[in-house]
């Protein structure tokens, strides 16, 4: 982290209070121009989607798994809800349902593409499947530093710079929503530096589980954030490809964890 960055944001100490609109879910939303990825988080009915998707998840092909009032109550959501659930599940194929007499909500046999897709929608307040996605981005992680070192221009080094700037000024101006998604338009550009776009997709659905989980998170509860470790993180993994060290870029993607605004630096 260079000496003026140091000198122009406000001390590691410090904290700021989440409070007002800064929690709400509106302010939570990506940017449209975000890539194409696994989207998760969102609307209740996504939710609700993604508690029938676990439900489905533990039965067996074909096996009922109740009536749509049955995990209407099991859910805690409203009849419009819940139809829009069952419509999302059925459409990524982990449910069909079946009218009339032993009719109802049965589990399906998903291809693996629509259980990832799945796994990624129903992650977003779990804190186990938080942990398993920081894992699985950890292992990754190799081979993104190696094709984005590959394939990075200067102008790519410009881009990255002005992506750091960004996340510097919402840093300093103590908007905690911009700044989150600051540090996720920088890896959002990183990610797409090399040329798979597999990994690239894979890489930014993870980075989604964890700043939806924040957002869960702070919904849940009062929080004061402190944003100087992830901002120096930031700091970190842009002069490490700069310099082209990949040990260096590697450990600083291991360390990128928005979670990590809640806990003092």
């Amino acid at each position: 982290m260079s000496e003026n960055h140091t000198n122009d944001t406000p001390g590691a100490d410090e904290t700021e209070e989440l409070e007002g609109p800064a929690a709400s879910r509106d302010l939570w939303l990506p940017p449209a121009e975000m890539p194409t990825r696994v989207t998760i988080g969102g609307s209740r009915a996504e939710t609700a989607a993604g508690q029938i998707a676990r439900l489905a998840a533990t039965a067996q092909a074909g096996e009922r798994i109740g009536s749509k009032d049955d995990l209407r109550k099991l859910c805690g959501f409203s009849v419009g809800t819940m139809n829009e659930a069952i419509k999302l599940a059925q459409a990524r194929g982990v449910i069909t349902s079946r009218p009339g007499p032993g009719g109802g909500i049965f589990a399906c046999d998903p291809s693996p593409l629509s259980r990832m897709n799945g796994w990624f929608r129903a992650a977003a307040d779990d804190s186990y499947a938080f942990a398993e996605a920081v894992q699985i981005r950890d292992a990754i992680a190799p081979l993104l530093v190696d094709e984005v070192l590959r394939q990075m221009t200067l102008d790519d080094q410009d881009v990255l710079a002005e992506r750091l700037w960004e996340v510097r000024r919402a840093r300093n101006s103590l908007a905690v929503s911009d700044f989150i998604w600051a540090c996720w338009a920088l890896h959002q550009y990183v990610a797409g530096i090399g040329k798979s776009q597999l990994l690239d997709t894979l890489y930014l659905s993870i980075m989604d589980v964890g700043t939806s989980y924040l957002r869960a998170v702070l919904e849940a509860r009062e929080s004061r954030v402190h944003l100087d470790g992830l901002a120096q993180v930031m700091e970190d993994l842009v002069a490490a490809l700069e310099l082209r060290d990949r040990d260096a870029a590697i450990d600083a993607l291991h360390r990128t964890d928005p979670t990590m605004i809640l806990n003092p630096a």
